[in-house]
């Protein structure tokens, strides 16, 4: 079942469909009532520069022009100079003549000219004359006004040729058939071009079937004419110059020849869509271009109403259709766009299908798109605004709380009781506070004052604040700062709006400001607590995630809040001892909580808790888990028990012995063995004094992270060192014996006295594990920076299983040394710790029964 729509989704496709509905009847109605019909001639007006038409070559115009006026009589003229031009054009080869001159009555004065004419007429036979429909009186009878019958017969064709004149007086078109009652006169130049074989007979037939309309003017076939260019754009000649003979025949022969008047006074001229600058063409030139257009099949024709409807419907539509898709600022854009695209498709239209669809209507109607759109996304995002600032009202408390502004009293107990401040005084608009001693006004400008300025409620305020010594003022400087944030954060308001939207605006930026803070201050609070918490919703997937937690798991913190990670594989990062992590997941979905401890791959011991919340329908239920590093609580126990291990052994064992001996004294010993007596207390109370002794030691180098260093030289160190353990090696009958080249340099940053201790536990240990009659070989060397202290024995060695915890507190190998003597297990862990004080290293290789090599590497450091 598809996903059912919310009341406000539903409201937006009302308003959306409304507006398509809107738009669309925007464009039929502007198409119907032709209301935008000069926009729509103004653009045909231009579109026609861009059409790739030229005149044709055989098209030649015969003008009755102002010189033939002057040199031949004032019009109208005798008919045998009519006949004189139609005969010249007969001798001199012309294919055809267009008389474009109303002759409809006879010349009763001079009946011999109309013979004339006719005579010319017949015997050139390719001469065709026109039929013109007029109005007797305005509001009066129309009727056909023929050529004089003598005239008509001898006429190869007769046609009409009226213009249809548009509502501004430009010629821009023609009905190819025309009549009274019926469409029966075809345009004189259809008539020509059909009789002269150039076109086909039934292109513009009249045989329609309509019923007789009575007197009524009946049009068809309307066509715009394609006009090649401006005025004089075929070749003309004037008619005088015809009569003279002072025209090449090669200009006439083979040619349609046009005979119209030309001259200004005439009449004839009209406007059309490419003169400029007011120019007119004459009737006999626009006859002219529609002859060489209609033989060409170039006549332009307009699409039909349904055509037009459907069409600038679609292309307003685009707007309101993709006005969602942009953002509000490509809108304007996008729909100058779709105007300038319904202006290409028209102009694409008239340029190569010859078809003529009016752009202006659809242009309109997509241009009132926008504001409709823009009016109802405007009241839709309102209205959104509300409910929202409605929405969050709700849950804004803790939000105000953390951004509105503290009071002044509140920054007054804070001076007053928790920072260092000697004296303090607040001034104000109407207030004053102050606090602390009462100091001189010499005081108030020392030194260690200060001087803090701010805003509070629109109002200027000064701090001033006197601490008590120079390390407080810049101690405590920061915190100042930020309780004067918390003073300032409450901007006043910018007073009274009037502007719905602009009121809305500052109310969700409020909001805004509110929700901005609660999220950095839980982003900031979760980053900076030392637990790793990761957040995963029901699906498993990771939607937060600490860095601390990214440094628990060994993970980077891009990829685990990337999305892609989810919380089934933290698992691949722990170590669980008794479940696997499914388990507990499973566990912690069915009981809601699951804690334990286990470990990550770095070997940490960690605390996980795993808890579920309900936060609401969206998220929804939140599995949060957190991560706390334990390793530090684990290690203290681990040492608590050594220690207790350590009191109760080693320290114990020696007291027990002594209290032994005390009671066999007790019991009755003979004076003789009071001397052994004594030895074996002195024995047993020197052995605590050095366990004590070494036990102090490393506790007080553990307990500091630095020690003070300067310049020493490390074979005065090993040769000291060597002094104090000599009479411990002469005793078991151990050679000590020292390697060392004289040229070397081997001085390092250190302290003397805990590097000469750390090079005496390494031959204390050498001397106890050796075997008696051995040697301890000591070789002090300079390499690769270093300076190298090497310590082998001939003794015992250490199991391959116990080295890797050789450095640990109160680790004492199995392997019993050649003294017979057990040791308290701190001497190699205060080598490693002092050796790591020193940014050095300690290397150990040892072989059972064979013996074992300690190497100290430090730093060593030039003396020049």
């Amino acid at each position: 079942m598809g996903r059912r729509l919310t009341v406000d989704q539903r409201r937006y496709l009302a308003e959306h469909l409304s507006v398509l509905l809107l738009v669309a009847a925007l464009s039929v109605l502007l198409s119907v009532s032709g209301a935008l019909s000069f926009v729509d001639r103004y653009i045909y007006d231009n579109l026609m520069q861009t059409l790739p038409d030229e005149p044709a070559s055989d098209v030649v115009i015969v003008g009755i022009d102002e010189y033939s006026l002057r040199e031949i009589g004032r019009w109208p003229w005798d008919r045998k100079v009519h006949a004189q031009l139609i005969e010249r054009l007969t001798e001199m080869g012309a294919r055809a003549v267009l008389v474009d001159l109303i002759l409809s009555e006879p010349d009763r004065n001079n009946p011999a000219s109309d013979q004339a004419l006719v005579n010319a007429m017949a015997a050139n036979g390719h001469v065709y004359l026109p039929v013109h429909v007029e109005q007797l009186r305005a509001g009066g009878q129309l009727i056909e006004v023929l050529p004089y019958a003598p005239f008509a017969r001898a006429a190869a064709g007769l046609g009409h040729v009226d213009l249809e004149l548009d509502t501004d007086g430009v010629a821009r078109s023609v009905y190819m058939r025309s009549g009274i009652g019926q469409a029966w006169w075809p345009h004189i130049t259809q008539t020509l071009l059909v009789h002269e074989g150039d076109l086909a007979e039934n292109r513009f037939p009249s045989d329609q079937g309509e019923e007789f309309s009575g007197l009524a003017n009946v049009r068809r076939y309307h066509r715009y004419i394609p006009f090649v260019s401006g005025p004089n754009s075929y070749p003309q000649v004037s008619a005088v110059e015809l009569l003279e003979n002072l025209i090449p025949e090669q200009l006439i022969r083979d040619r349609i020849v046009l005979v119209g008047a030309t001259a200004a006074g005439l009449g004839d001229m009209l406007p059309t869509p490419v003169a400029s600058n007011g120019e007119l063409m004459a009737g006999v030139e626009i006859n002219a271009n529609l002859l060489d257009a209609l033989r060409d099949d170039r006549l332009i024709r307009e699409l039909n109403m349904p055509s037009v409807l459907i069409l600038s419907a679609l292309l307003a539509l685009l707007a309101p259709l993709l006005l969602p898709y942009v953002l509000p600022r490509w809108s304007i854009p996008l729909v100058a766009a779709i105007m300038l695209s319904c202006m290409l498709v028209s102009m694409v239209m008239l340029i190569t299908l010859r078809l003529w669809m009016p752009p202006a209507a659809a242009m309109t109607a997509a241009l009132m798109a926008y504001p409709l759109w823009t009016w109802r996304r405007l009241e839709y995002s309102l209205s959104y605004m509300r409910k929202a600032l409605e929405r969050l009202s709700e849950y804004s408390e803790l939000n105000r709380r953390l951004t509105r502004s503290a009071s002044l009293e509140q920054l007054a107990v804070m001076l007053d009781r928790v920072l260092p401040v000697r004296a303090w005084q607040l001034s104000g608009p109407d207030s004053r506070l102050a606090g602390g001693e009462a100091l001189s006004a010499q005081q108030w400008k020392g030194s260690l004052a200060r001087q803090y300025r701010f805003r509070h409620e629109g109002r200027r305020f000064e701090l001033q604040v006197v601490w008590h010594q120079g390390l407080d003022a810049d101690t405590y400087d920061y915190w100042v700062n930020a309780m004067l944030v918390r003073i300032r954060s409450g901007v006043p308001s910018a007073g009274p709006r009037y502007e719905v939207l602009e009121n809305h605006i500052e109310r969700l930026r409020r909001e805004e400001e509110r929700q901005e803070a609660l999220t950095r201050f839980f982003q900031v609070t979760l980053a900076q607590i030392r637990e790793g918490v990761v957040i995963a919703d029901a699906c498993g997937g990771i939607v937060f995630a600490n860095p601390q937690a990214a440094l628990l798991l060994g993970l980077d913190a891009g990829r685990l809040n990337s999305g892609d990670f989810p919380v089934t594989d933290i698992g691949r990062e722990l170590e669980l001892r008794e479940h696997s992590w499914d388990e507990l997941l499973c566990r912690t979905v069915a009981e809601g909580r699951t804690q334990l401890e286990c470990r990550n791959r770095q070997g940490a011991d960690l605390y996980l808790d795993m808890l579920l919340v309900h936060a609401g329908d969206n998220p929804g239920r939140m599995m949060i888990l957190s991560f706390k590093d334990i390793s530090e609580v684990k290690s203290a126990l681990r040492t608590r028990s050594e220690m207790l291990d350590f009191l109760s052994h080693d320290l114990r064992s020696p007291m027990v012995s002594v209290l032994a001996l005390t009671e066999k004294m007790r019991q009755g010993s003979s004076q003789d063995e009071l001397p052994q007596f004594l030895d074996n207390v002195q024995h047993y109370a020197r052995k605590n004094l050095n366990i004590a002794e070494q036990f102090l030691q490393l506790a007080r180098v553990e307990a500091v992270d630095s020690v003070e260093m300067n310049e020493q030289d490390m074979l005065d160190v090993v040769e000291s060192a060597i002094d104090q353990v000599q009479i411990q090696a002469q005793q078991r009958d151990i050679v000590l014996r020292f390697d060392y080249n004289p040229d070397q340099d081997v001085w390092v940053q250190g302290n003397n006295e805990l590097l000469e201790r750390l090079v005496v536990n390494l031959l204390t240990n050498a001397i106890k594990y050796s075997h008696e009659g051995s040697s301890v070989d000591v070789r002090l060397y300079a390499e690769n920076g270093q300076v190298c202290c090497e310590v082998r024995d001939r003794g015992v060695g250490i199991p391959p299983e116990f080295q890797a915890r050789l450095f640990q507190r109160f680790s004492r190998a199995s392997t019993s040394g050649g003294a017979g003597v057990r040791g308290a297990g701190m001497g190699l862990r205060f080598v490693k710790v002092v050796t790591e004080r020193h940014g050095g290293d300690i290397r150990v290789h040892s072989v059972v029964n064979e013996g074992s090599r300690f190497t100290l590497c430090l730093p060593r450091i030039d003396m020049g």
